[in-house]
């Protein structure tokens, strides 16, 4: 894969983008290309993977990535108001930050995704902020994370990584979604349930009453539905395959807590 903002840039004289970090690593040639073939994709590393997406989404981005992050760092709650039908913006139930929780089944790629976050929209280069599943086979989320994806003290939006849905014990994950979503999220809750050991358990109820003394509860404004894209293939592909995660990701769509509430966005994004 050819590096095609490289070289029409430079008959620009000038650059669409000013912070191209993974440009200068060791993967790419010094004519901008890239030594292996991307179009591999079973072989990638996951570095590959994130430099690829990043001169995809440089080179598709007309006005570039760091004017993207500008316009994100810039917005103030409430600058997109309109005045209709006499309602006045002090009136107007406006969030000071837009809190996005990501969702999903266990090893779905919600902390790659966030991950991708802080490289694409923090500029934080190949730097992992969220540890993720692959890094350890027995790893899981216990303890939802509130990102600063755009590293600025600035940001009008936060990302939350939650624990993966059991595909075997759905009922009790959904159930905690609703609660996230009805009663709000704090950095370092707890997400307890009831597979858990005991150790964990305390630790759990022990860390919980420090997040209430410690940190802010945020109203959720966004729910963001992350799925294996190659995993939902394989359980269509595979004649009398196991679809349990299917039906899974099925309830979860069907979450009355997400249904029936118009005023939560619903976003599904398939890694």
């Amino acid at each position: 894969m050819k590096s095609h903002l490289l070289s029409s840039d430079d008959e620009n004289g000038g650059s669409r983008s000013s912070f191209c970090w993974w440009r200068t690593r060791e993967e790419l040639d010094e004519n901008g290309n890239f030594k292996v073939d991307l179009c591999e994709n079973s072989s990638l590393s996951s570095r590959l993977r994130v430099m690829r997406e990043m001169e995809r989404l440089n080179f598709i981005c007309g006005e570039g990535l760091d004017d993207m992050r500008h316009k994100l760092l810039s917005y103030r709650a409430g600058d997109f108001w309109l005045p209709i039908g006499g309602i006045k913006k002090q009136d107007v139930d406006i969030p000071e930050v837009i809190t996005i929780i990501l969702i999903g089944l266990t090893n779905s790629g919600k902390s790659s995704l966030i991950n991708l976050m802080y490289s694409v929209l923090g500029r934080s280069g190949l730097i992992p902020f969220a540890q993720t599943s692959g890094e350890s086979s027995s790893y899981t989320t216990m303890y939802l994370v509130e990102h600063n994806v755009l590293r600025s003290p600035r940001s009008g939006l936060c990302v939350y990584d939650t624990r993966g849905l059991d595909q075997d014990r759905v009922e009790e994950g959904l159930d905690e979604v609703s609660t996230f979503i009805s009663d709000g999220v704090r950095h370092n809750q707890p997400c307890c349930r009831s597979g858990d050991d005991h150790e964990e358990r305390v630790m759990g109820s022990s860390m919980g009453n420090i997040s209430k003394s410690r940190y802010v509860k945020r109203k959720v404004n966004c729910v963001m539905v992350v799925a294996d894209l190659s995993q939902i293939h394989n359980a269509f592909k595979s004649c009398g395959g196991d679809l349990k995660s299917m039906e899974a990701l099925r309830a979860l769509f069907h979450l009355s807590a997400i249904k029936n509430c118009s005023k939560y966005s619903f976003i599904f994004c398939c890694i």
